[in-house]
């Protein structure tokens, strides 16, 4: 299974041919009268659609660079990162295209990700893993776990399936849970599973469970088979817990999820300290989050949820920003 395929992303296909590197430069803040032609910071998309297109708003507003954006697949451009004061990469498919195309020498300037998930991430080459910072779109798993603490209070036990993106999550959310006094019933599939195989350890680990959580693994959430996720968990009348709003919208109970706009601003401030000396590298979960809850399918379970107001500032309050995954 290729990488991108593994990972749950859909192909580009036929990209729009919308040349936005010809966009020109667009400051968002005055330049010093020192340096009226500073470098410009570079943004390398992954496709055009609505998160990335907010995320690059978001920079474009932020930024204290001029700023050229474009396709990763906009292959003639490659060699003009070298003229950049830094450079921003939208998604997984920008990375990987910059793992292969990247030009063989550049000035040492930052190199800032985002808009992917930690396991895309992960599978990405190790040269470029030890030289760029990210912003990853997961959440650090403490507050997976307080979120069903916090949600929750008196259940106790969750299913939880792990598939080849996350396996090497089920230690440290075992502790996390541990700590919050839940236990995990877990199981673990594997690329050569089927919906068979997949319903199967489903159906083992909700038996002893009072809640089910999704984790953002393509071989667990399958776009065809969500709703049958859906459905076998509300026959055992539990509520399900998932990282995305559009999981909310057609079902989920409760999501806890990053935004387009979250993750940009989290690029701007990596990029802010990258540009220090000396800085070590920045590997960060998702430091800001959103919460949303399907009121329908909670009021029908008979949860009585708070607020999303009241849990996410108690989530806020007991968990704070998100810590480094893996900074050096």
């Amino acid at each position: 299974m290729g990488l991108l395929a593994g990972l749950g992303l859909l192909g580009l296909g036929q990209l729009a041919s919308a040349d936005l590197w010809a966009q020109g430069i667009a400051p968002a803040v005055a330049q010093p009268a020192t340096n009226p032609n500073p470098s410009p910071l570079w943004v390398v998309m992954s496709e055009r659609n609505a998160a990335q297109d907010e995320a690059l708003r978001v920079l474009r507003s932020g930024a204290a660079l001029p700023l050229q954006a474009g396709l990763w697949s906009d292959w003639a451009q490659w060699e003009q990162l070298a003229s950049g004061s830094a450079l921003m990469l939208l998604g997984a498919r920008a990375l990987a295209a910059w793992a292969q195309r990247q030009p063989p020498a550049l000035p040492a300037m930052p190199w800032v990700a985002g808009l992917l998930s930690q396991a895309a991430w992960a599978g990405l080459p190790a040269a470029l893993r030890g030289r760029t910072h990210v912003a990853w779109l997961d959440q650090p798993l403490p507050r997976l776990a307080e979120l069903l603490r916090l949600a929750l209070p008196d259940r106790s036990r969750v299913a939880v399936l792990f598939g080849p993106a996350t396996r090497v999550w089920r230690e440290p959310l075992q502790e996390a849970l541990h700590a919050r006094h839940w236990q995990m019933q877990a199981a673990q599939l594997h690329e050569s599973d089927g919906p068979a195989e997949l319903f199967a350890a489903l159906s083992r680990v909700l038996d002893s469970s009072e809640a089910l959580l999704l984790l953002p693994d393509a071989q667990v959430v399958q776009p065809s088979q969500f709703q049958n996720l859906l459905i076998a968990a509300y026959r055992q009348r539990l509520p399900v817990v998932s990282f995305s709003q559009a999981h909310v919208r057609s079902g989920a109970s409760l999501g806890l999820y990053t935004t387009p706009t979250q993750a940009a601003l989290q690029m701007l401030d990596l990029l802010r300290k990258a540009q220090q000396p000396g800085v070590r590298l920045q590997q960060q979960w998702a430091s800001q989050f959103e919460l949303a809850i399907n009121e329908p399918v909670a009021r029908s379970l008979n949860l009585l949820l708070p607020s999303v107001a009241m849990l996410a500032g108690a989530l806020m309050q007991r968990t704070g920003a998100a810590p480094e995954g893996g900074a050096r």
